[in-house]
């Protein structure tokens, strides 16, 4: 990966909806350069897809959260299955530490909020805390593979 393929990412990162001729005028290539980089990210798996970012206060669910989960049986299939079921849960990331899992969900009360802490407890120890709001939103450090002789 070169600037260019980092400049790319970063532009689409912005705007995944972006032409070619848009991208092209921000890294200063030719639109058929864009082109072929592109296509060469999404074929090597750089980029595995688009997708729209959606304000979930905006479609009816204004509570998010973190909720810790240490799972009473360690590490069960079943227990990651049973999560997989919870449509509430945005994310969901087996981790190292204290806690065997950490999910981010969005609830539309806190009614629905109880509910799912409920049910997640059901699995284990679980601790929760309310999202106030996000000093960095979902991003990708690009810049750390500039120089460093790195290759994605």
């Amino acid at each position: 990966m070169d600037k260019y393929d980092r400049m790319l990412l970063a532009a689409l990162l912005e705007n995944g909806r972006a032409t070619y001729a848009q991208l092209a005028r921000q890294v200063n290539l030719s639109a058929p350069a864009v082109a072929e980089r592109v296509a060469k990210l999404e074929a090597s798996g750089v980029i595995t897809g688009y997708a729209a970012k959606v304000d979930l206060e905006k479609i009816g669910l204004p509570i998010q959260c973190v909720i810790e989960l240490r799972l009473a049986s360690h590490g069960t299939q079943q227990a990651y299955d049973a999560l997989t079921r919870i449509p509430q849960l945005t994310e969901c990331h087996r981790v190292t530490g204290d806690p065997c899992v950490i999910m981010q969900a969005a609830v539309a009360s806190m009614n629905e909020l109880e509910a799912l802490i409920n049910q997640v407890s059901q699995l284990g120890f679980t601790k929760t805390s309310i999202i106030l709001s996000s000093a960095v939103e979902r991003r990708v450090p690009l810049d750390h593979l500039e120089g460093n002789g790195r290759k994605p």
